[in-house]
């Protein structure tokens, strides 16, 4: 005996966000993008190539409440930026000739893009007192959150540069899409080092939020099992420290074409927190367009431990829920 599938659809149901509430903070966070747009083209001027939606929120996996919005923000150099083929998920952004202080020896490098980037959000928020600035501890993500009266948002930004699908120069093994989508799909170059290669400044991996979303968009209950498994690691935070969302997305994505998003809720459920229990005792989960590549490295080793004890000791608790009553279910998810 396990989870029953309506006490699961009842907690589901608390974690959604309503549609009146979900256009209510759209509506706020679309104002507040708007503002940064323009208030980062003055920064940025011909450079700046727009923001890109990534993350929950695009998914409407989002729950609760929608104040955290992840944003690639796009660049774009005055000269052509050519992608070349690393491998595994991984490429090279070639400048040729042009000089930019961001470009070393014909490349984009990274750790100048970081500077560069973190400087101009540096002017960015001194330019307005209602934004903060942070520097993530990856060195990858910064966040600017604004603060007015009784609105606290939060935008956690990625650098990126945008490409279109026929100038990927990877050969990536991905789930079918519509062959018409496909044509128009975007993808998107992040700074991220690549293991076994610390030392090379040059790579970034490739990444397609909307390629993502396509491919998951009619799969019935995709989301919904995203949003329960968000629900348990936001109810246990201390026991699951730098689990990220992505992270748990990206155990979904590994299972596209494996199994069947139409099957009841509670079966999914407890396959997909299998799934998190076996990558994480292997201590191994790649990066979905980048095999080889572990997401986990992103994750200190005493933090992945108590990621690893507690999610087994919740998969036990799962498969023993019908002992336990609907006060411990909804204990579990925190509504």
């Amino acid at each position: 005996m396990s989870l029953d599938q309506e006490k699961l659809q009842s907690v589901l149901e608390k974690l959604m966000i309503s549609d009146g509430k979900h256009s209510e903070y759209n509506a706020m966070a679309v104002e507040k993008e708007n503002w940064i747009v323009k208030e980062l083209s003055k920064f940025w001027g011909a450079t700046f190539n727009g923001l890109s939606v990534k993350g929950t929120y695009l998914d409407r996996a989002k729950w609760k409440t929608c104040d955290e919005f992840d944003l690639h923000l796009k660049l774009k150099l005055p000269f052509p930026i050519t992608p070349r083929k690393d491998d595994k998920g991984f490429v090279f952004l070639y400048a040729g000739i042009y000089k930019h202080e961001i470009v070393v020896d014909n490349y984009v490098n990274r750790k100048r893009l970081n500077d560069w980037f973190l400087s101009k959000l540096q002017s960015f928020k001194s330019y307005n007192n209602n934004f903060q600035y942070t520097a993530n501890e990856n060195g990858r993500t910064h966040t600017l959150k604004y603060i007015q009266s009784n609105i606290d948002i939060s935008f956690d930004l990625v650098p990126a540069f945008q490409f279109t699908w026929d100038q990927l120069p990877l050969d990536l093994d991905l789930p079918p899409i519509s062959a018409e989508v496909g044509s128009d799909m975007l993808w998107l170059a992040v700074p991220h080092t690549k293991r076994g290669s610390s030392g090379d400044e040059r790579t970034f991996m490739v990444c397609s939020p909307h390629y993502e979303r396509e491919a998951t968009k009619d799969l019935k209950n995709f989301n919904n099992v995203l949003r329960l498994m968000k629900g348990v690691r936001d109810a246990h935070v201390d026991d699951f420290p730098q689990l990220s969302s992505y992270m748990l997305k990206t155990v979904l994505l590994h299972q596209l074409g494996r199994v069947d998003w139409n099957s009841d809720l509670a079966t999914l459920f407890l396959e997909m927190w299998s799934c998190l229990v076996d990558h994480l005792n292997s201590g191994h989960m790649d990066f979905f367009l980048s095999k080889g590549n572990n997401i986990f490295d992103d994750m200190q080793c005493r933090e992945f431990h108590e990621c690893r004890i507690s999610a087994e000791r919740l998969l036990a608790d799962f498969k023993n829920a019908a002992s336990y009553n609907s006060l411990w279910l909804h204990r579990t998810f925190n509504v």
